[in-house]
């Protein structure tokens, strides 16, 4: 594989802004300038990590799990997303890392990788580097998450760390996202702005959450480095994909057939493309509400629900979700006929 993209189409920029009546506040300058219909967005679908009984790994559901994603047009994402990197530790990791590598036989997936603290309690780069220098040994893309470590650099040590990133693998993507705690942790566009000068680093993971700041993103991309991309992780505005984004949406890890046919009815400029469109933010609405913290136990019922897990177990401590959810859940599943 090469870079993780598809190629996004040359947009027009705008200023933005906002301009009130007396009736009503508007945009002033909308984002239909982003709109791009018939455009393939590139896809990240998280694979769940589920738990047996003892609450060890469940390698079977997790091996059954990486298969589904796989046998779709979305890039199987492992160590990241729900129950990902932030809930096992880094032997678990890279257990994951090597199962999965084996059983996609040198096809691409993404794999996240955390800076972390050493011996001491500061950050030690060794095992970030290890960490990266073993995605590239399995032919993954590194995907590098946010972590308390990465949160304690300043932006011109972040920056920093990402270039030299580039010492141990040849292609990176970089998380945008607030650090766990952290409700609004991410770098201004200023840092975004300096990212697009690391020729390593082909992409953002952009998860704030904010549709306005992913459309600045995509028109600097737009000014300064075509073709780098920004994958939205707002599985609150799953039709980011409609204004030029890529995707890596927690519901993929439960869904990954219905997203794919979600983008390719929208490649297709299908006439049913708005209604899946609909339907899969219905279903995304029910699962990353508030808590947040309950949503990998949510897409593990899905996944129950569907016949692809055996139980709703999930690795560490998850927030449960009560059981009138399987109505909604069942009700969402079958509008997008799942």
């Amino acid at each position: 594989m090469g870079a993780v993209r598809s190629q996004r189409p040359r947009l027009a920029g705008g200023s933005g802004g906002f301009v009130a009546s007396a009736d009503v506040a508007m945009l002033e300058d909308p984002p239909f300038d982003l709109l791009c219909p018939g455009r393939r967005p590139t896809g990240i679908g998280p694979v769940l990590l589920p738990a047996a009984d003892d609450g060890d790994p469940d390698w079977d559901g997790f091996a059954h799990l990486l298969g589904r994603v796989a046998g779709t047009r979305l890039l199987p994402g492992i160590n990241l997303g729900p129950g990902g990197a932030d809930v096992v530790d880094a032997s678990t990791r890279a257990e994951v890392l090597a199962t999965a590598g084996a059983a996609l036989g040198g096809e691409p997936f993404v794999t996240g990788v955390r800076a972390e603290a050493g011996d001491d309690g500061g950050f030690d780069p060794s095992r970030l580097a290890g960490a990266v220098q073993a995605a590239a040994r399995h032919q993954a893309v590194p995907l590098l998450l946010p972590s308390p470590a990465l949160a304690t650099l300043s932006p011109d040590e972040l920056l920093g760390l990402v270039a030299w990133t580039g010492d141990w693998c040849d292609r990176l993507l970089v998380a945008e996202a607030p650090a766990p705690g952290d409700d609004d942790g991410t770098w201004g566009v200023d840092v975004f702005g300096a990212l697009l000068e690391v020729d390593h680093c082909i992409g953002v993971v952009h998860g704030s959450r904010r549709r306005r700041d992913e459309w600045d993103r995509l028109r600097r991309c737009t000014e300064d480095r075509p073709g780098f991309q920004v994958f939205s992780a707002n599985d609150r505005a799953v039709d980011q994909i409609m204004y030029g984004t890529d995707h890596c949406l927690d519901l993929a890890a439960a869904v990954p057939d219905l997203v794919e046919a979600r983008d390719d009815a929208w490649e297709a400029e299908a006439d049913d493309a708005l209604e899946r469109q609909d339907a899969l933010q219905v279903l995304s609405t029910i699962v990353s509400r508030d808590p947040i913290a309950g949503t990998r136990h949510a897409l593990a019922r899905i996944l129950h629900l569907r016949g692809w897990l055996a139980h709703d177990r999930v690795v560490g401590e998850a927030v449960l979700r009560p059981p009138s959810d399987d109505d909604l859940l069942r009700a969402a599943l079958d509008r997008l006929g799942a």
